[in-house]
């Protein structure tokens, strides 16, 4: 740490405003860094003051306000593509989190989303079992012949992912995040993201199933599913510049689904589970959840 080396007034000297300056500005330090600053010198009154660590902070209520889920909102599996999902809403409106003015996001800054929805994944009969889908596994027994017992996968899903509008104050130009897809690219004949780009989706699982076999090898009772039930689904998501400046004017989730693990030249994918693991027979519901955005400094 830098030391400032200034001789005390002598007996008999001239104290002048101009010396008692020159002697103070010693003492003016305008940028804080690594050199001139200790952590110690720093605390939370200071912090607090000035917004020094995270300038901004805003929660946003988002989805349905449904204590006992009651009449929760209902989102149908996607039936064909190209799809546009389901935007997080209330039943009416979109929920969103908006910035009218325009949060600005430099890259001295971090920006930070956090979300967490109430969901319950419903299905009817075994959707998983359908021919043509990639949600299940074909076992062959044991002993010889061609007889088979088709096992669900158990990683079909939903997927929750974030938009940001980067435009205006409008709120009409909704897109993905840097990181982030909207699980529309083709890959070998199947339609969604790789997992690269799903930096800000949170997953929620279809179903959940165990079949038993007997004496370790032949696979001939029914599948059992149980169910998922209601449950919190949470999401992060951050983000610096590259370079320059974003400023970002509105937050938003959008539901898509179901989804299926997929494999294709050695790397990995989400993609859709069509057809027609899909429609009425694979649904989510959702009611309460919120939108957290917080922008903290870097240095």
């Amino acid at each position: 740490m830098s030391r400032i080396n200034r001789p005390p007034v002598k007996d008999g000297e001239t104290i002048e405003a101009s010396d008692l300056n020159s002697r103070f500005s010693d003492y003016t330090q305008t940028t804080l860094n690594a050199f001139n600053t200790r952590d110690a010198g720093v605390d939370l009154p200071q912090i607090t003051a000035s917004d020094f660590l995270v300038p901004f902070v805003q929660s946003d209520d988002i989805g349905k306000s449904d204590l006992f889920a009651a009449a929760p909102v209902t989102v149908n599996g996607i039936g064909a593509l190209p799809s546009s999902g389901y935007v997080v809403g209330d039943g009416v409106a979109d929920t969103v989190a908006s910035f009218p003015a325009g949060l600005d996001i430099t890259t001295d800054d971090v920006l930070r989303v956090y979300w967490h929805l109430n969901v319950n994944p419903l299905y009817t009969g075994t959707p998983w079992t359908t021919a043509g889908s990639l949600d299940f596994y074909e076992v062959a027994h044991t002993g010889g012949g061609t007889s088979k017992s088709t096992v669900a996968t158990n990683v079909t899903c939903w997927a929750i992912y974030l938009q940001w509008d980067i435009t205006d104050a409008t709120l009409t130009n909704w897109t993905e995040p840097t990181n982030q897809g909207a699980f529309t690219t083709v890959i070998a004949g199947e339609t969604g993201n790789p997992l690269a780009s799903c930096m800000a989706t949170a997953i929620v699982p279809c179903w959940i199933t165990s079949h038993n076999a007997t004496t370790g090898r032949v696979m001939i009772d029914v599948e059992v599913a149980e169910d998922v039930n209601w449950r919190a689904t949470n999401g992060a998501y951050y983000y610096t510049p590259g370079a320059g400046t974003t400023t970002i004017y509105g937050l938003r989730l959008i539901i898509k689904g179901p989804l299926h693990s997929f494999n294709s030249g050695g790397a990995n994918y989400l993609v859709h589970s069509l057809p027609p693991v899909s429609g009425t027979n694979i649904q989510l519901e959702y009611t309460s959840g919120t939108i957290s955005t917080i922008k903290q400094r870097l240095s």
